[in-house]
């Protein structure tokens, strides 16, 4: 998957990520599917980072082109590009419950 404009990582929708991943059976969308361990997603930017058109921002492991391009289209419209990168990085965790 490469970069389709030159600019920032400034969010991903990590949702889409697994909803690609499953569609490629590396997750369930039935209880009944089974996981296809050699499936994944390698990322190669990450938020805030700079990317150029062209450039790779992930690598899609997969076995069965079935629904590799709807998956691919997923994942690149998972990537938001801005011209500026992210002012601060978003807390991992917000607050921690029963503190």
């Amino acid at each position: 998957m490469v970069s389709s404009a030159s600019g920032f990582i400034t969010g991903t929708n990590c949702e889409q990520f697994g909803i690609a991943l499953a569609m490629l059976g590396g997750g369930r969308e039935k209880k009944e599917d089974k996981i296809d361990h050699g499936v994944g997603l390698e990322f190669h930017k990450r938020i805030g980072d700079r990317a150029e058109k062209g450039e790779p921002l992930a690598t899609i492991h997969y076995n069965s082109d079935a629904r590799l391009a709807e998956a691919k289209s997923l994942i690149a419209d998972s990537y938001h590009i801005g011209e500026e990168a992210p002012r601060e990085k978003r807390p991992l965790v917000r607050r921690i419950l029963g503190a």
